[in-house]
């Protein structure tokens, strides 16, 4: 015979998940702050520049900060010129590729592009730069004076725009292949059955119908783009002006916050940059809001017309047939559409090729190069001084594990807590604004985040540490780790929740033993893919860590981190740094290839092992 274990009382059970709510609405109240904070700051921080000159300095053309001349139309210029290159070259290559892979390319050759996409996404800006700096402008220098067109650098607004197109392409294919492939099958089927060829399909058919989605993605590839620091810095000359031609040089908003923040000779030149941030988060917010709406959009009309399908299906109106074919009754298409159909099949194709050819070409060249630059010393030693020979980078791999490692325990509690709340508390008349609010502050640059940073815990008294840098990371990790857990929570089965509770479970306890448990494998890989996106960050540390050649004692110390490196090394003109920063670019790449390939293989694409059995 068996008794009952004793349970404590029902006080015990009501206090533990107020405890518990509490706690995860901390954490959702954390996101709130953070995102009313920085604003606050941009505000404040930006008042006595815009005060003392207002939309005269839209208007101006003039920077120099020496002579109080802050004109920001210039930066503006630089900033729009080069993203407008990027999306013309991006968005025809971006759509074509999705469209090949979503309509014509096999199953294999479907899984193994849109992977490669994927890590084209992975890799690091300041790679990117560094990889465009050496292999890109030297190209592009060679192919334009066989036009006998005056481009003696190679660097300019051309080649910015070139390296922004080439990392806002994963943004386009990724999100434009996923509404290409929500397009109803019956659609397709229908236009098959009446004799259209997959050309024909795809350019009636799929392509109006995921428009909303299309004109999404090449919002968040517009904002992406408008808020890239580090490789538009490496490339685009930073000189401000205007300049008419693509060829010439210019400058950008993110790349002079970056480069003169640090420097800033007076508190109206740094409130002058913070009114650049101020500029630069309107516009790349009002950008990703803009996207959001099409997604829910498009997202709102593909369920009612999954609904309507599901209605004729259960009244066996529409047929699904696998492999459908023309129907025997209606002539093949003429030869003309034939022939259009193969040379559209072979340009989509290419759009394919075009699209990971630079994935690599960076991963060849940098392999090459880099491996012929590492040896034992860069893993141990310390830089050596300029002009001299020897030395390595093994203090800037330790301070970059430090950063890292520092903005993971900070962000991943308050991400799941916060994701926690929205999963499980959705009620709550907070959700939408921590969910809202949260999507946004994922959206915003980089650079804007080390402003905050800076302005929080560097200030006047230039107190960089790796306490700032870390906390400008851990900002970053926070929106990445909070998708990415709240996305796992919604497809634990409803059912797996309903069994704990007829046991006897309160909220907490099936949250903590439950719901999280069962979501763990696709929160972990949300976690490591918000580790592989900070390991390579490099804009917001040059504010907050600043670098040292130095092992750092203390968090409290500044910090050397081994993308600073890359992006100085890269410019400096010695041959034995230029080899430390090939070294250092394989090393950092490799880490975030690892952590991207890796984390995929071992734990599958978000597979969550609950639903397995629902």
């Amino acid at each position: 015979m068996t008794t009952e274990p004793k349970r404590p009382g029902n006080w015990m059970y009501a206090r533990g998940d107020k405890v518990f709510r509490a706690i995860c609405l901390t954490a959702a109240a954390a996101v709130l702050a953070v995102v009313v904070g920085l604003v606050a700051v941009l505000v404040v921080e930006s008042w006595p520049f815009w005060r003392q000159f207002g939309s005269a300095a839209i208007r101006g053309t003039e920077w120099n900060a020496g002579r109080g001349q802050f004109g920001v139309w210039a930066l503006v210029y630089g900033t729009l010129i080069t993203s407008a290159i990027a999306m013309v070259l991006a968005v025809p290559l971006g759509v074509g590729t999705a469209a090949y892979l979503s309509e014509i390319a096999s199953g294999s050759v479907r899984r193994a592009g849109s992977f490669l996409v994927e890590l084209l996404a992975a890799i690091p800006s300041v790679v990117y730069g560094f990889w465009g700096l050496l292999f890109l402008t030297p190209l592009v220098r060679q192919l334009f004076s066989l036009t006998g067109r005056p481009y003696s650098s190679g660097s300019g607004l051309l080649a910015a725009g070139l390296i922004l197109a080439i990392m806002i392409l994963p943004y386009v294919t990724a999100i434009s292949f996923d509404v290409c492939r929500a397009v109803p099958r019956s659609q397709r089927e229908g236009a098959l059955a009446l004799g259209a060829t997959r050309w024909q399909i795809i350019r009636g058919i799929v392509l109006p119908y995921a428009r909303p989605g299309i004109f999404a993605a090449c919002f968040l590839a517009l904002g992406r783009a408008l808020g890239e620091t580090m490789a538009v810095t490496m490339l685009i000359g930073n000189v401000a002006r205007i300049d008419l031609s693509v060829y010439g040089l210019g400058d950008s908003i993110a790349s002079k916050i970056a480069n003169e923040l640090n420097e800033a000779s007076g508190d109206l030149h740094r409130s002058a940059l913070v009114g650049l941030g101020l500029l630069l988060f309107i516009v790349t917010a009002a950008v990703n809001v803009a996207a959001r709406w099409l997604i829910a959009r498009a997202s709102s009309a593909k369920r009612r017309r999954g609904l309507f399908e599901r209605l004729f299906h259960s009244r066996g109106h529409l047929t699904h047939i696998e492999g459908v074919a023309r129907h025997p009754s209606l002539p093949p298409p003429s030869i003309w559409n034939q022939r259009i159909n193969s040379i559209m099949t072979w340009v989509l194709a290419s759009c394919l090729f075009v699209t990971i050819l630079p994935l690599f070409l960076i991963l060849g060249y940098i392999a090459v190069r880099g491996t012929m630059a590492l040896n034992w010393d860069f893993f141990t030693k310390l830089p050596a001084p300029p002009g001299e020979s020897g030395g390595g980078l093994a203090h800037a791999l330790g301070g970059s594990a430090l950063l890292v490692s520092l903005a993971t325990v900070a962000a991943v509690p308050v991400g799941i807590l916060a994701a926690v709340f929205l999963s499980e508390y959705r009620t709550s008349r907070l959700a939408p604004a921590v969910r809202f609010l949260g999507e946004l502050l994922g959206g915003v640059p980089s650079i804007i985040l080390g402003i905050f940073a800076y302005t929080l815990l560097v200030g006047p008294t230039r107190s960089f540490s790796a306490w700032a840098g870390a906390f400008a990371l851990a900002v970053m990790m926070i929106p990445i780790v909070l998708r990415a857990t709240e996305e796992s929570l919604r497809l634990v089965p409803q059912a797996l929740r309903n069994a704990s509770f007829a046991l006897g479970a309160t909220q907490w306890q099936t949250a903590v033993k439950v719901t999280i448990p069962a979501a763990m494998p696709a929160i972990i890989t949300g976690v490591f893919l918000a580790i592989a996106r900070i390991a390579g960050e490099t804009a917001p540390l040059l504010l907050t860590a600043y670098g040292s050649n130095f092992w750092p004692r203390s968090p409290n110390d500044r910090t050397p981190f081994l993308a600073k490196y890359i992006f100085d090394y890269s410019r400096s003109g010695y041959p034995d740094w230029e080899r430390q920063a090939w070294a250092g670019a394989l090393v950092l790449l490799a880490v975030v290839m690892f952590l991207n390939v890796g984390i995929r293989l071992a734990t599958g694409k978000r597979v969550i092992s609950a639903t397995r059995a629902d």
